[in-house]
């Protein structure tokens, strides 16, 4: 069976099947572009993301009370202990910037 053949055979399946052929070239078209679809609304959102991370800047400090319990004392919500003074907000007022 030469290449002549197999082309004659591949028109005469195409063309006696018109519908099966063209939903199935819609399948693929449609599950292409959804894939690349897909990529680009993940890169978008990564983009967003480490533009929003980025324009924080590298200097943001961020200090939360802690707590100050010892072992065997309950835990108490995350910010509740009173551990910051005034000192301590002098202290890190005077980090150079």
């Amino acid at each position: 069976m030469g290449l002549r053949d197999l082309i004659a055979e591949t028109y005469a399946s195409l063309s006696h099947n018109r519908v099966r052929s063209g939903l199935t070239i819609l399948g693929i078209v449609v599950g292409i572009a959804s894939v690349i679809l897909m990529v680009a609304i993940g890169r978008g959102a990564q983009s967003s993301i480490e533009t929003s991370i980025q324009s924080a800047g590298s200097n943001l400090l961020m200090v939360m009370p802690g707590f100050g319990g010892g072992p065997g004392q309950v835990r108490q919500a995350r910010g509740s202990a009173e551990s910051l003074t005034v000192d301590d907000a002098q202290a890190i007022a005077a980090l150079p910037a």
